[in-house]
């Protein structure tokens, strides 16, 4: 199995013809500029992701700079995405399966996505987050000091829980 993780093996693969195509690591931030890729007049290959694990082509990256999808931010990401393929141990993957198809999560996100290693609790995180996040092209990164949404939703997120307030999912 061969995972895209940069435009090269996204045109590569795309030349055999395949059904799918798995996009990981930095090509997550691109969803909507490799959508327009693959599914056009010419062709129609299902994109696929892993959205419980986070993935950067480098080991160090923050865990907020990674690509991953929360539960809670599958809706933002469903005209982009065909499938959303879960990876679990036994143990927990009836947990997680669940989880994610309600698409809400009220706690840790390194509870339901465990390669996340930093402090993010959904309950304090805007509902906006993967809407950003689902098309941001990764600013933060390609030109520093352009985006730092995520960070600020963190920020607004350790604030809300300072004054002692939850922000409710939407249901």
């Amino acid at each position: 199995m061969n995972f895209a993780t940069t435009i090269d093996q996204v045109y590569g693969f795309k030349s055999y013809n395949p059904t799918d195509i798995y996009i990981c690591e930095e090509l997550g931030f691109f969803l909507d500029k490799i959508h327009k890729i693959l599914h056009n007049e010419d062709t129609n290959i299902n994109i696929r992701v892993f959205p419980n694990i986070c993935q950067s082509s480098f080991p160090e990256t923050p865990s907020i700079q990674t690509f991953f999808i929360r539960p809670d931010d599958i809706p933002a990401y469903e005209d982009l995405v065909d499938v959303f393929e879960l990876v679990s141990d036994r143990e927990r993957q009836a947990v997680i399966f669940k989880v994610y198809k309600q698409h809400k999560w009220f706690g840790e996100v390194g509870e339901i996505i465990p390669t996340f290693k930093e402090h993010l609790d959904g309950r304090f995180l805007l509902n906006d987050f993967g809407v950003f996040r689902s098309h941001c092209g990764r600013r933060c990164m390609y030109k520093p000091g352009s985006c730092n949404i995520c960070t600020r939703m963190i920020e607004l997120g350790d604030t809300i829980k300072d004054k002692g307030y939850v922000l409710l999912p939407d249901y």
